[in-house]
């Protein structure tokens, strides 16, 4: 499932703070928190049942630490427009933003419920077809992003999720555009050079 921390474990920390959301809690009147997936330096990442559609999500909350912090804003915050933009069935979409009550920023997203592609490696070389099949699904996802200007700029085997899906057990999600850099396309500004947020 998408339970992997949301940040590599080199990335500096924020101080320390408590758990923002119990399970149990409801955010934006909508989103019921469930149970936590997974946690890193910059957030947390939960999975959350939307009350009126009955369908799972994904909520990344960031620390408060962080969330005073413009640079870290402003990667998450492309994140939300990346994600949100591309359409694709092998990127996980985000359809959702907006701010806690203690000024935390939460990105909601689509659900995936499989493993990394770092998991199915660690098991073992790739069959050809296999790495082929997987590696369509990436080009097809990242063509997506390419097509309405936006460049991952982060992608490894963390990034990818392999998922069931119509009998397919290694359907592909592009995961994290947190690091994306969003050329001037559909109104959408570039970040520019004086926002080194690949450093985030």
């Amino acid at each position: 499932m998408m339970g992997r921390a949301m940040t590599d474990p080199g990335e500096p920390r924020a101080p320390e703070t408590p758990g923002m959301l119990s399970v149990g809690d409801v955010v934006s009147d909508r989103y019921r928190i469930d149970a936590i997936l997974g946690e890193g330096g910059m957030g947390i990442v939960y999975r959350a049942e939307h009350l009126h559609l009955h369908k799972p999500h994904a909520l990344k909350v960031l620390l408060p630490g962080w969330s005073s912090m413009p640079e870290v804003v402003a990667r998450f915050e492309r994140e939300a427009v990346a994600a949100g933009s591309i359409e694709s069935p092998h990127v996980a979409a985000a359809t959702d933003f907006g701010i806690l009550p203690d000024g935390s920023f939460f990105l909601v997203m689509e659900y995936v419920d499989g493993r990394t592609l770092r998991g199915a490696l660690d098991e073992g070389p790739l069959a050809p077809a296999r790495a082929l099949h997987i590696l369509r699904g990436i080009v097809s996802g990242l063509g997506a992003a390419h097509a309405i200007g936006v460049v991952h700029r982060d992608l490894k085997p963390e990034n990818v999720m392999l998922v069931a899906r119509d009998g397919d057990a290694d359907f592909v999600k592009v995961l994290d555009f947190g690091v994306a850099r969003i050329d001037a396309v559909g109104g959408v500004a570039p970040a520019g050079p004086s926002q080194p947020l690949t450093m985030v």
